[in-house]
């Protein structure tokens, strides 16, 4: 599923352009950063335009002065600078040691509005803005909405001047407000960050306003009787104009049908309200709910990474028998369950999900990135093998939900509700809101599976910020807003679980233990359905094999919620390296331990976290889900570890995506059996102080022999699925050439060679 403007990027039924409705100036400007995503021409389908709007705007970091009226259409904004959207202010200094800037950002942008949309709605739909924005249109305030990376839709044709240009004005703000999220261990990226669109529509359509949603709502039942026959329920809000609505031979029909990936219609039916055709039916106000129900035999499932089927619903209003409103939504058939003792279950078959958490934000570009650009990260994601996304820790674009549908990964989205809140209605209603449109925003994405609803709440032993009153009194206010979110999860969605993820730092004394069983007990009391654990065994706390009586007791305890992992993994810089002994004592530092928050931060223990972290994973089959904490290195402002300012280093590739740690081989070879390959680990370790070293090699191959300096060090020790070992390998002081071979079934070799090693004496 996708947003309005993606549904006419992608669908197969584009209607002719109507050159008489291109009307907008849009010339062309570069983008402060990033340069922008892939442009939609004008499109018309079927009565319906939407325009991106992202080129030609103005920017202003700072704040209105009282004698200043940013919004106002006489306003010179000659001074501002000249951008292109998706855009933030926070490129550079989002990922540095110091403070980001954290207030007002003003943006602007010239529309001209035809007087052929006079009898039309007119709309602005933002995709995300972080993390307050107030749209204004010819100096008027029209709308505010606060939550920073959802969509929402603003309608401006009572502040439009028709045949006339126009002024929009956006203030976004991404100070830290009375909403999720409060903190968290990421930069909060301010500006509009995504794309805007301009849609028209006919008086009556189909509601662009419902919570940012297309307005269609496809329910598929969650069930095995699916195979065989589909029942599948739609609901589609319409907003009907007062001359529809009053007409007596009212002739508006809403009618839908769903058509396969070749573009055969399966089904179609006519949507009615409550049974009823418009003429006859009771409507309240201007909006109503046409539903009905489509039939589909034998439908080819959704089927995850081995096939991610999809099929096209489309329905259309018409008056009089001319369509006047469209909207086409992609849909899966699948169903799926998740079973404390067999883990995830898709289509009635044990499916076992591996895969990684993903930040939204690169180097160059914050959190403002272009598709185009973003299309990288999910060529690195296939590499791996992965089969699921965490998408952390707030809902990201609809680009991201859409290529999980399309390559078949399962996904975990999540509201921003993390680590604490305000016990205030304001914020609860917040988060609720956020959550709602989180659902209804994504209802139709076959790749998602749970709704998350926070991460590391209270995993301090606190709830609110400035810790007030008591424990027992912030606990059951947390309770309480859990509760009410999975209620409303419960009420949007019913189809799919509800999960969380939580600090998973309970061995380190009796206090966390005391924390992580509260936490646990929402599964009971809150009525969360499925629970996950950030674990960092070997990192931030114990040992690494510590992960494995940790996950047991958890299960024994826990009998009957389905248990994850939702974060585990540890930092590296990958021109840091180090042998790591038993000890795991740098050569840096001969008196303390490797330190997890300190400036070295080896490759070799990233490494050997994954590992064992693995070992103990895949030999416990009745983990839900279990994510890699991250796939990217992410920004995190004002963080100074690894000797890398302002980054989190705890991702398998890079920030700029250039360097593919490697940890990332080492998941390859356990989850990617397609693409065969070797590959030498401590590459990037070229200045070495002992002759005689170990040797590590990563690959999906079954046998990996090594050759160094001509020598023949015959076939590798197996560590563990995918690792190979050789010790007391002899270098020279330089000159030194290390060559992998593993031979493939048909005889083909591939290798990996390293000539860069040296021994400093």
């Amino acid at each position: 599923m996708s947003i309005l403007t993606t549904n006419f990027k992608k669908s197969a039924l584009f209607m002719t352009v109507l050159l008489l409705l291109v009307s907008l100036v849009l010339p062309s400007v570069s983008a402060e950063q990033g340069g922008k995503n892939n442009k939609t021409d004008v499109v018309v389908n079927t009565g319906r335009l939407v325009e991106n709007i992202d080129e030609d705007w103005t920017f202003y970091k700072g704040y209105q002065s009282e004698d200043e009226n940013f919004s106002a259409t006489n306003f010179n904004d000659r001074s501002w600078q000249q951008i292109n959207l998706p855009h933030t202010w926070n490129v550079e200094d989002g990922i540095d040691l110091g403070e980001y800037y954290q207030g007002d950002g003003w943006y602007r942008k010239e529309l001209t509005i035809p007087n052929s949309y006079k009898d039309k709605e007119v709309f602005l739909q933002f995709e995300a803005a972080n993390k307050e924005a107030e749209v204004f249109v010819n100096g008027k305030s029209v709308h505010t909405n606060i939550g920073g990376y959802l969509a929402f839709t603003v309608d401006i044709s009572d502040y439009v001047n028709y045949g006339e240009k126009n002024i929009v004005a956006v203030r976004v703000n991404n100070e830290v407000k009375d909403s999720a999220p409060l903190s968290g261990d990421f930069t909060f990226f301010g500006g509009i960050y995504r794309s805007v669109n301009l849609i028209v529509t006919d008086k009556t359509h189909i509601d662009v306003e419902d919570d940012g949603s297309t307005g269609v709502y496809v329910t598929i039942p969650n069930d095995k009787s699916i195979e065989k026959k589909a029942e599948v329920n739609l609901a589609v809000p319409v907003k009907v104009s007062s001359d529809d609505a009053k007409s007596k031979s009212n002739s508006i029909e809403v009618r839908a049908e769903i058509k396969d990936a070749e573009g055969k219609v399966r089904s179609r039916t006519e949507l009615k309200i409550d049974g009823k055709k418009l003429k006859s039916a009771e409507v309240s106000g201007d909006r109503a709910e046409f539903t009905g129900a489509l039939k589909v035999n034998n439908p080819h499932l959704w089927n995850g990474t081995k096939d991610p089927y999809q099929y096209i619903v489309e329905v259309t209003v018409t008056r009089k028998g001319k369509v006047i409103d469209q909207v086409n939504e992609k849909v899966g058939f699948r169903y799926f369950s998740v079973d404390p003792d067999k883990g995830f279950i898709l289509n009635g078959e044990i499916y076992p999900l591996h895969g990684v958490n993903i930040h939204q934000d690169r180097k160059g570009f914050g959190n403002a990135v272009p598709n185009e650009v973003r299309a990288e990260d999910f060529e690195l994601i296939k590499e791996i093998g992965a089969n699921t996304l965490r998408v952390s820790h707030y809902p990201h674009s609809q680009y991201v939900y859409d290529k999980a549908d399309e390559m078949g990964l399962v996904v975990w989205a999540e509201i921003p509700l993390v680590n604490f809140m305000t016990r205030t209605e304001e914020f609860s209603s917040n988060a609720e809101k956020q959550l709602t449109e989180m659902i209804k925003q994504n209802y139709n994405h076959p790749s998602i599976v749970t709704w998350g609803l926070q991460n590391e709440f209270g995993g301090r032993g606190y709830y609110t910020p400035d810790n007030s009153g008591s424990r027992e009194e912030q606990y059951a206010a947390a309770t309480e807003l859990i509760k009410r979110l999975a209620t409303k999860a419960e009420e949007l969605d019913p189809n799919r679980p509800t999960t969380h993820a939580i600090q998973g730092n309970s061995s380190r004394d009796p206090e966390y233990k005391e924390i992580l069983d509260r936490h646990v007990a929402w599964n009971e009391n809150a009525g969360v359905d499925i629970a996950s654990f950030n674990t960092y065994f070997g990192w931030y706390y114990n040992k690494a094999g510590d992960l494995a009586q940790y996950l047991d007791t958890l299960h024994e305890e826990n009998p009957n919620v389905p248990l994850g992992i939702s974060e585990y993994g540890g930092g590296a810089n990958p021109y840091q390296h180090d042998v790591i002994d038993e000890d795991f004592i740098t050569n840096w530092n001969k008196e303390e331990k490797l330190s997890s928050r300190g400036p070295i931060q080896p490759e070799e223990y990233q490494n050997y976290l994954h590992e064992s972290a693995w070992s103990i994973i895949s030999e416990r089959p009745w983990l839900w889900a279990t994510h890699v904490w991250n796939m990217f290195d992410f920004g995190v402002s004002g963080k100074n570890e690894a000797s890398t300012p302002g980054i989190n280093t705890k991702g398998l590739v890079s920030h700029d995506r250039q360097t593919k740690k490697d940890a990332f081989y080492f998941y390859k070879a356990q989850w990617n059996k397609e693409d065969q390959f070797v590959h030498i680990t401590s590459s990037r370790f070229s200045e070495r102080e002992e002759s005689t070293t170990p040797v590590k090699v990563y690959s999906n191959l079954e046998d990996v022999t090594l050759t160094v300096n001509g020598i023949d060090y015959g076939k590798g020790t197996v560590q563990q699925p995918g690792v190979f070992v050789w010790d007391g390998v002899e270098l020279n002081e330089s000159g030194n050439e290390v060559m992998a071979t593993a031979e493939k079934e048909d005889g083909t070799k591939v290798t990996d060679t390293v000539t860069s090693w040296e021994v400093i004496q």
